[in-house]
């Protein structure tokens, strides 16, 4: 019975598509700015369930989200964004930026915090990247900000690389925004 049971279970595995795993192109081209703050700490990004999950899921014309049937993030998303996201600030500002878990001794400057409400995108038409983020001190407990973001990059060719360029991109302009708020002070 064992012996059938593992000749099912290899020729369900046989049976299975390759899995296409898709990166997200690095954040090039930020503004850079200088700040005040030596270092800051970026907290795991909040995201909505259809973008957590790995396995890509793009907006129809009519409004529904479907999942891709053989498009996964080659990474988890959460940590993906939240590493790029990180990346970005530290091209962008002169402190030294680093993703949870906060690899210092003492608490950060700043605390960057970011929800995301929607990331989403029509192929071929445009993606939509909307949330908010939160700016605190635990350091110093003086800073205490919160902003609201909403981005629409389009999205030249109906592919899953355009896709992912277009998250890029909307990274970017959030990168941008928040160094821009964190160096006003």
């Amino acid at each position: 019975m064992r012996r059938l049971f593992a000749l099912a279970l290899l020729v369900l595995a046989a049976c299975a598509g390759p899995e296409e795993r898709y990166l997200l192109p690095e954040i090039t081209g930020v503004e850079t700015y200088r700040s005040s703050a030596r270092t800051i700490q970026v907290t795991r990004m909040d995201l909505p369930a259809y973008v957590s999950d790995s396995e890509i899921t793009l907006l129809g014309e009519d409004g529904v989200l479907r999942p891709t049937k053989s498009g996964f993030w080659a990474d988890e998303p959460e940590r993906a964004l939240t590493e790029m996201l990180a990346a970005g600030l530290d091209q962008a500002l002169t402190a030294s930026v680093a993703a949870d878990p906060w690899p210092f001794e003492g608490l950060a400057d700043i605390q960057v915090a970011v929800k995301v409400h929607r990331l989403s995108g029509v192929p071929g038409q445009a993606l939509a990247f909307s949330g908010q983020y939160f700016l605190t001190s635990p350091a110093h407990g003086n800073l205490e900000r919160a902003r609201r973001f909403s981005y629409s990059v389009p999205m030249n060719e109906a592919t899953i690389p355009a896709f992912a360029a277009a998250q890029t991109e909307a990274l970017r302009l959030l990168v941008n925004e928040i160094a821009k708020t964190i160096a006003r002070g």
